[in-house]
């Protein structure tokens, strides 16, 4: 008996105001979801079997599949997944795979007769540096996926959520899609994450792939951190405990904030992707040492930045309202600042622009605070955050019309620039830059409302 196939897929992520700040749970950060998108693609034939296997396909990249057993215990139900293709790692695959495969068994909704799945895997040109702009949909690579450059915008956090829901659709029989499932979608693929790196993150991006645009405060680390290790041998009591253990940390309250936050209309993220690279793990220890050893001071430049991050929040918020409650003055404000930059609309709101000048005002003051923030904190902590390459790139930029202001997205470095503008000044931006920024290719993204979603397989195969 064959089963219909289902695709469901995960956005990308830019982190607009939040960077390092998002690790602290008192603290509110703002991460947009973007168009570009991980798909995750299930078929699968019926065939009772003692040993059921997964098969996961990325037809984009050489040696791109990976294959696994599922071998239970009758006792406990827990269940092990050890890989069939042992030279081939990828640990968000397996972890994805162990840790919703587990919870099924401990809520007792995994069959016991379960048939053998295949997933493909497909993501948007976005995801990874292409070798020029005239590439199709989901091109090939001629490389391994780990040695294909990515360009920042949480990869991994999107494969490991569009796999999480397709295994929670397949072998839970739930819609992961459902408001009533998304907070355990949510749970189980931030768990399979944090197993994956190794380490508990702050989860944003995640949480960006499961509810699209919002303002997050992550959960606390201790939920995921006091969760013991799953056995790696036949100890009945050991699994027993485990797969309580998880059921309780996956169905409990995880107490994150994740209020939805767009981009208000007629504006827009102009994502740049720069020629270069960062240690991101690197970077973040380097800011953590410096707040520890750096007392007081590092103590008002983290506090400053947090109410930066607070006023951008608040401004974009009040925008989307004066978007929808006074749509003539907020249109006519943005046919003003298409004639101006950033300095220009802070004036021009401050003059006689109304309360929706007023907004559009903060918002360019908060980049601005925002950025000199994470330029002291570049020069104290060492960390390229802000480096001077980008700077001058987004001095420039700011000083082009239509442009709001740019940030270092995320945790800073050389990989990536990101720019709010409005949205009918993209391409007098793209022809202003072209040729001058000779490291920079403007991305064809949009900022999304929505997280995790259903797709027409249909739709998505007809590219391949």
């Amino acid at each position: 008996m064959t089963i219909a196939k289902r695709c469901f897929s995960a956005p990308g992520k830019a982190l607009l105001a939040g960077g390092y700040l998002v690790l602290d749970a008192e603290n509110s950060s703002f991460v947009t979801a973007l168009s570009a998108r991980i798909y995750a693609i299930t078929s699968s034939q019926f065939v009772d079997s003692t040993l059921p296997t997964i098969t996961v396909l990325s037809p984009q990249f050489q040696e791109g599949e990976w294959s696994y057993t599922f071998c239970r215990s009758p006792a406990t139900g827990f269940v092990s997944v050890p890989t069939l293709t042992p030279n081939r790692r990828n640990p968000f695959v397996q972890s994805a795979i162990a840790t919703v495969i587990n919870y099924l068994s401990a809520t007792g909704t995994l069959h016991t007769a379960m048939p053998s799945l295949t997933i493909t895997i497909l993501s948007d040109n976005a995801y990874h540096s292409q070798p020029s702009d005239a590439v199709p949909p989901f091109n090939k690579h001629l490389l391994p996926i780990a040695a294909v450059p990515k360009t920042g915008l949480g990869s991994s956090a999107a494969l490991t959520t569009s796999l999480v829901a397709a295994l929670l659709s397949f072998y839970g029989s739930m819609d992961p899609v459902a408001s009533e499932y998304k907070t355990i979608l949510h749970n189980l693929a931030q768990l399979a994450h944090c197993n994956a790196q190794g380490k508990v993150g702050s989860g944003f991006d995640v949480a960006c792939a499961v509810f699209g645009s919002i303002v997050y405060r992550r959960f606390q680390p201790s939920i995921i951190s006091s969760l013991p290790s799953a056995p790696t041998s036949s100890d009945g009591e050991m699994e027993a405990s485990y797969l309580l253990s998880l059921k309780n940390v996956i169905d409990a309250d995880w107490n994150v904030s994740t209020g939805a936050c767009a981009v208000p209309r007629r504006l827009r993220l102009l994502m740049g992707d720069v020629t270069g690279g960062s240690e991101t793990p690197a970077m973040v220890q380097m800011v953590l040492r410096w707040r520890k050893d750096g007392g007081d001071s590092a103590a008002a430049v983290w506090t400053a930045l947090g109410k930066a991050n607070e006023k951008l929040i608040a401004a974009m918020i009040g925008l989307g309202e004066q978007a929808a409650e006074k749509p003539e003055e907020y249109d006519s404000f943005v046919d003003e600042i298409l004639k101006v930059s950033a300095m220009g609309i802070r004036q021009l709101g401050l003059s006689n622009g109304g309360r929706t000048g007023e907004l559009f005002s903060l918002v360019v003051d908060a980049i601005v605070e925002i950025r000199d923030n994470l330029r002291i904190m570049t020069i104290r902590s060492g960390a390229q955050i802000e480096p001077v390459e980008q700077t001058r790139l987004l001095d420039a930029c700011s000083a082009l019309p239509g442009v709001l202001g740019g940030v270092v997205p995320g945790a800073g470095g050389y990989d990536a620039v990101c720019l709010l503008v409005a949205e009918a000044a993209v391409d007098a931006i793209a022809q202003h830059t072209e040729g001058v920024f000779e490291k920079v290719k403007w991305l064809e993204l949009r900022e999304e409302a929505n997280g995790v979603r259903e797709e027409d397989v249909l739709e998505i195969e007809k590219f391949l």
